[in-house]
């Protein structure tokens, strides 16, 4: 029997899709990689886009997932014309972007009023964070002994450029009313509604 494909980041697939409310119509994963987390949203949400500006990982994805309704979209999210959804989801795709606010900014320009955002991400190492992330790494490890690991696709980027407490900065100064909280396996979860629409 095949083991079923597991890795950190797949892990948290599962975490993101909850997020995204019940009622959700429209879906945009940015970042989308393998294609994994857009498969899995698009079992329950009408409308599902997924966006990567690597070609041929969004080649592979589509040709995983032959049949799958979801539209696949290869450009670079940060330069094109924004569209709004009511959910935007991303998972691992933060940490290789130039400017994390300013990639925040754009996510966020994405979401319909009163929808929501989700981003994992990966942050880089601080003393201040040594006993989380050891835990991090140990856990890691023992999740890889036991279920073995799943390579995905995608360009690695090594190591992430911020730290949690950048993470943190840049996410409150952009998103009003962020909540941003440590995971496992060294990643962290930006979680963030929109205002609603103004009744004005």
């Amino acid at each position: 029997m095949t083991r079923p494909r597991w890795n950190a980041n797949l892990h948290y697939d599962r975490l993101l899709a909850a997020g995204v409310p019940a009622d959700a119509r429209s879906v945009l994963d940015v970042g989308c990689g393998d294609g994994f987390l857009a498969v899995r949203l698009a079992k329950r949400v009408p409308e599902v886009t997924a966006v990567d500006i690597d070609g041929p990982v969004l080649q592979r994805a589509r040709a995983r997932f032959p049949g799958a309704p979801v539209r696949w979209v290869n450009e670079d999210f940060l330069a094109a014309e924004p569209e709004t959804y009511d959910a935007v989801v991303s998972n691992a795709m933060l940490h290789h972007l130039p400017d994390t606010a300013l990639a925040l900014r754009r996510l966020a320009s994405s979401v319909a009023p009163g929808g929501t955002l989700g981003v994992v991400t990966l942050v880089r190492y601080a003393p201040r964070n040594t006993l989380w992330q050891l835990a991090s790494w140990v856990a890691i490890g023992i999740a890889i002994r036991v279920r073995g690991k799943w390579e995905h696709t995608a360009p690695l980027r090594w190591p992430p450029r911020d730290t949690l407490r950048q993470v943190r900065a840049h996410a409150r100064a952009v998103l009003p009313g962020v909540r941003v909280r440590r995971l496992l396996y060294g990643r962290v979860l930006i979680s963030w509604q929109a205002p609603p629409r103004s009744a004005a």
